[in-house]
């Protein structure tokens, strides 16, 4: 399993969402909306699993690619 990864839009810093999932899963994961309040910047911050990434994987902070729409 993988932690699922955000980047701040305030700090830009990479933020763990606190979901950990396997790598096979999030690449069939559907584009949703969810809310984080983040612990780089104290605020609340609404993030798309389309702009998510795995916190082990090779292309760390780099959007999803492949996905349609």
């Amino acid at each position: 399993m993988s932690s699922m990864m955000i980047r701040c839009p305030i700090t830009g810093e990479p933020v763990s969402t606190a979901i950990e999932v396997e790598p096979t899963v999030f690449r069939k994961l559907p584009k949703v909306s969810a809310r984080i309040l983040c612990p780089a910047c104290g605020q609340e911050h609404v993030w798309a699993t389309s702009s998510a990434w795995l916190a082990d994987e090779p292309n760390n902070g780099r959007r999803r690619t492949g996905t349609a729409g």
